[in-house]
């Protein structure tokens, strides 16, 4: 069955590329976050197989989905996740392409969502169709899930998906996010999302001995707040180890200096609003404010150094967004040398374990005790113009995907 498969994989390489590059040209920004129509095109995917699947939503606009498949026999239960939602193309005077054009140039797809995740869910979807053809010869369960939200942190997205079906937490998680064949992700930063709002008695532009701008006051907040990346971190021998041993790899594939960021707080202002004129004190200003907080550092931890610099500032108060801990399960997991294996066979690279700069939605299974690991394609371009996949990376990527499955759910 193996060889089957091997063999079915190469011979469908062009269909592959189309699936991803079919995805790729429907829009499903977030925001709005609206991914029915990308939802329509997978759903559609498993009907043309005879593949049923359940649609769970909170608001009709974030659907999520659930498809699953018991074998011939008890065995474990594989989930693989991927999302739908994706981040803004943005000025689109800024690509040389269009972002949902689905071009292929000198052995590159590009859009806007290729890598994160479009690219990545093809790959879930496919090892799940292909191994529903041999459910009558495999052991166990296997899940699908796609889902909305991810980008906006997954509330309704994962997260409602699991509390609505707990069945689908599954043994073990497999995503393809980007990170990187060289890579596999076992832990993740975790985000801490803030709105600050600073509020002033604002006046005449030329009167600025009667009341603070309230700018001027956010840009020295966001100064102060620089102090933050240098909060101790303690982060676990054996992930440090782990982080320490992928370095070269981490930063060859995320850009110098990934390594170290991974290891302490960053600092992030996404947006910044304010004033109402040139001559007009600015009386209120909005920034949101993204940290990631570190394996090692809890997020009270780091939100009660915030709230000390905050405080120094009258007039200033914040809401919190979204506050999450950081997440790890074992490098040493059966899965992951399963990827290695199949990754060292198909691309001739052995992936070493390494934890991700961004967030995933395998937070939601590692958080209740599910080992969950991430391997994708290497993330060019991610959430700037002219994002891309390589097809070496879209294709190796499926199959290490398709191949790793198969021998979870196979116990080899």
């Amino acid at each position: 069955m193996r060889d089957q498969l091997v063999a079915r994989l190469e011979r469908d390489r062009d269909a592959i590329v189309r699936l991803v590059r079919d995805m790729t040209r429907i829009p499903s920004e977030n925001p709005p976050g609206d991914t029915r129509d990308l939802y329509a095109f997978v759903a559609g995917y498993l009907e043309e197989r005879g593949l049923e699947y359940e649609t769970l939503a909170h608001t009709p606009e974030l659907p999520n989905m659930l498809a699953s498949f018991a074998g011939a026999r008890p065995g474990r239960h594989l989930v693989l996740n991927g999302h739908l939602d994706i981040f803004p193309a943005g000025d689109r005077s800024a690509w040389t392409v269009d972002p949902y054009g689905g071009e292929i140039r000198d052995g590159k797809l590009y859009g806007r969502g290729v890598i994160d995740m479009k690219a990545g869910t093809a790959a879930s979807l496919l090892a799940y169709c292909y191994l529903a053809e041999l459910r009558e010869h495999l052991p166990g369960r296997l899940t699908f899930t796609a889902v909305s939200d991810e980008e906006s942190g997954g509330t309704w997205g994962t997260g409602y998906l699991l509390e609505q079906r707990p069945e689908a937490l599954g043994d073990c998680v497999l995503s393809g996010e980007p990170s990187s064949p060289w890579t596999v992700r076992f832990g993740e930063k975790a985000p801490l999302w803030i709105t600050l709002t600073v509020r002033t008695p604002g006046g005449h532009g030329g009167y600025t001995h009667i009341s603070d701008n309230a700018i001027k006051v956010m840009a020295n907040i966001i100064r102060d707040l620089e102090a933050l990346t240098d909060l101790p971190v303690t982060m676990p021998e054996d992930v440090r180890a782990a982080v320490e041993l992928a370095r070269e790899r981490t930063d060859a594939a995320l850009g110098a200096g990934a390594t170290d960021v991974l290891q302490r707080v960053t600092l992030n202002i996404g947006t910044i609003r304010g004033g109402v004129k040139t001559n007009v004190l600015a009386a209120e200003c909005h920034a949101e404010v993204d940290l990631r907080c570190p394996i090692g550092l809890e997020s009270a931890v780091l939100l009660a150094a915030f709230d000390e610099i905050v405080a120094r500032y009258p007039g200033t108060s914040y809401r919190v967004d979204q506050q999450h801990e950081p997440t790890v399960c074992d490098p040493n997991h059966e899965m992951v040398g399963i990827i290695q294996r199949n990754a060292e066979a198909a691309r001739g690279i052995r992936p070493l374990p390494g934890v991700s700069i961004g967030g995933t939605d395998c937070r939601f299974w590692r958080e209740r005790g599910i080992p969950a690991y991430v391997y994708g394609p290497t993330p060019y371009n991610m959430g700037a113009p002219d994002e891309y996949v390589t097809l070496d990376d879209l294709l190796g990527t499926v199959q290490v995907h398709v191949l790793s499955a198969f021998d979870y759910l196979m116990g080899s």
